[in-house]
């Protein structure tokens, strides 16, 4: 959508107002394309991080391959819900899993987690 087009839809006051405005606003191209679609994987992979569990989970594994049993201890949550956000996680590819013996363990896929946010930082035109 083109910021013209926005600028149709809004009333007479607004209208008038954003006119008065459009150099003050550093609006240089009426025609200018306005991206706001966000691929599907995106904003899935915002969703996963936006939970406060999941994203301690992937900061207690950033560097370190940890069992369910020490995750849950250190978040103080029920085994079980930790394991559900694991499910999660693994299901985006944002942690590793490996079993020995009757335990699993986990760890941040460090390269994945990246990959989402450099995709984010673009999709805002960010360049680090």
């Amino acid at each position: 959508m083109k910021i013209a087009e926005l600028i149709e839809k809004l009333n007479d006051k607004q209208k008038k107002t954003v006119q008065r405005c459009l150099s003050k606003c550093e609006i240089v191209d009426l025609n200018e394309e306005i991206e706001i679609e966000m691929d599907e994987e995106t904003v899935r992979f915002l969703k996963i991080i936006s939970n406060p569990i999941r994203l301690g989970i992937l900061k207690m594994l950033k560097n370190r391959w940890m069992c369910v049993c020490l995750i849950s201890k250190g978040l103080e949550q029920d085994q079980t819900l930790i394991s559900h956000h694991l499910r999660s996680l693994k299901e985006m590819n944002l942690v590793y899993e490996r079993r020995e013996g009757k335990l699993k363990f986990y760890k941040t896929n460090t390269e994945e987690l990246a990959k989402y946010l450099k995709k984010l930082s673009e999709g805002f035109g960010i360049n680090w």
